[in-house]
């Protein structure tokens, strides 16, 4: 049998205590499961309230506390007025809703109105979520990868995109050169992507507008840096301007050798043979995303694929570069604890 959770055997003992007690004061077993219903109406309760941060439930208890007493002092001033006996007792059953009415309404502007002035914090579902406001221009939306980063959870944005960037792949669409047209067409695959991503992550969020030429490019900065906002970019340019104001940027180009697979020293895998290295001996082959791997021994089987083994890796700014030599089936060399 499953362990009860932290707290809930307290909380049946509670329960079966006041079906017990509701049993032997009224000998009745109907009124012991009146007793029964009223303690698990009553854990209901507590686990919910504890859910409720100690700000927002401050707000509710005042602007409840506050309702009733609005609506008692309305009741009052009702049955002042009412000098019918016989319809006296109808209306006293009415009256009653007033005070419960005027908790719910004063307790739910309590709460909206605190949390407009910054008064107090109100949690979203599932707990604090993390942010990550980030401009995306032209080059970045063209290039797609932020879309890919957004759905995986690793850039959660917001998303902002300049509405130049619409225009210009407008612009894009319309002319008559295949390549603008492809990039166009990315262009607008990515901000469809990062629309659906809304409720996945943070989204597309608005689409803001900078203004033309170099005002725009001034309009944008004094924006991003004012609000604390990102700038995905691959234009090295602008990324170089707006790391000198003090903003924060992503460039494209570090965004690739940051996702590359690490490949260590005497790791195996499999590589095709392309081309003859700086030797008669060696073979060039290169992974999937890139990483060029020089192989000793395999300059003689250019074209085929071949199972390697790592010996040495070398980290430059450029990329990674991975040397090895074939692998010897029954070795051993692999085997590492």
């Amino acid at each position: 049998m499953a362990k009860l959770k932290k707290g809930w055997e307290v909380r049946i003992l509670f329960i079966l205590a006041l079906g017990l007690a509701g049993t032997l004061a009224s000998g009745s077993l109907v009124v012991g499961f009146i007793g029964l219903g009223i303690g698990i109406v009553a854990a209901i309760l507590e686990r919910v309230i504890v859910k409720i941060s100690a700000d927002k439930l401050v707000y509710i208890t005042a602007g409840s506390t506050a309702g009733l007493v609005v609506g008692i002092l309305l009741i009052l001033v009702l049955k002042i007025g009412i000098h019918d006996e016989a319809s006296n007792s109808y209306w006293s059953d009415l009256l009653v809703l007033i005070p419960v009415a005027f908790a719910y309404i004063f307790a739910v502007v309590a709460v909206n109105k605190g949390r407009k002035l910054e008064l107090i914090s109100i949690e979203e579902e599932g707990g604090p979520q993390w942010s990550m406001p980030v401009l995306v221009d032209l080059s970045a939306a063209v290039d797609g990868r932020v879309a890919d980063l957004s759905l995986a959870g690793l850039l959660p944005g917001p998303f902002s995109i300049p509405l130049s960037v619409k225009h210009n792949i407008d612009e894009m669409q319309k002319g008559r050169n295949i390549v603008k047209r492809g990039r166009a067409r990315r262009a607008t695959e990515t901000i469809q992507r990062l629309e659906e991503a809304v409720g996945k992550s943070g989204g597309l969020m608005e689409y803001r507008d900078f203004g033309e030429g170099e005002r725009e490019k001034h309009r944008m900065l004094e924006w991003l840096l004012k609000e604390k906002v990102c700038l995905l970019t691959g234009d090295g340019d602008m990324a170089d301007t707006a790391e000198r104001e003090g903003i924060r940027v992503i460039r494209l180009s570090d965004v690739g050798p940051a996702s590359r697979e690490v490949v260590l020293p005497g790791d195996s895998f499999g590589v095709r043979i392309q081309k003859k290295g700086r030797t008669a001996t060696q073979g060039v082959g290169f992974l999937s995303d890139g990483t060029m791997v020089v192989v000793d021994e395999a300059g003689d089987i250019l074209g085929k694929e071949t199972q390697v083994t790592a010996h040495t890796t070398f980290r430059a700014k450029g990329g990674t570069m991975v040397f090895g030599k074939i692998t010897v089936e029954g070795s051993g060399e692999n085997d590492q604890d």
